[in-house]
């Protein structure tokens, strides 16, 4: 694989141009970072708005109707729901693992098996979340992908 950059002052936004005999994981996990890199959620603390990068998101979290994003030293209230951030983040390292989380696959470490059918992942933070055995599937197929 080879990569060519060019710096082109007269144009106004990036462009990425892939060009590719075999379609393969690298090119796919390229994508996927490209993709999660440009999008931008929405945060509110204490009456304050931030635009936070998808990509330094763990987790995302709803809690009695309201919805927080959870970066390494901050927790941010989000206004969509989320089902509603689930279809922004669709393609990207975002798979939801229970009712109430979307995880950032990106920052996943172990994962191990509980009772009943569940798992328990452990984050680069050292923070645990449960996956439930509904979307067990789903976390499967995302790491079957990347192994």
């Amino acid at each position: 694989m080879k990569l060519k950059l060019r710096k082109d002052k007269n144009i106004k936004e990036t462009i990425i141009d892939i060009t590719y005999n075999i379609f393969d994981h690298r090119l796919k996990n390229i994508i996927e970072i490209t993709k999660s890199a440009s999008i931008q959620l929405k945060g509110e603390i204490r009456g304050r708005f931030f635009l936070i990068d998808s990509q330094d998101i763990h987790y995302i979290e709803s809690v009695d109707n309201l919805t927080f994003l959870y970066t390494e030293t901050e927790i941010y209230e989000n206004k969509d729901t989320l089902y509603g951030l689930e279809d922004k983040l669709q393609s990207t390292s975002f798979i939801r693992i229970n009712k109430s989380t979307i995880l950032n696959m990106d920052y996943l470490e172990s994962v191990s098996p509980l009772p009943n059918y569940r798992l328990e992942t452990v984050l680069t933070t050292g923070e645990k979340l449960i996956i439930n055995r509904h979307y067990m599937k789903a976390v499967k197929e995302y790491l079957k992908r990347w192994i």
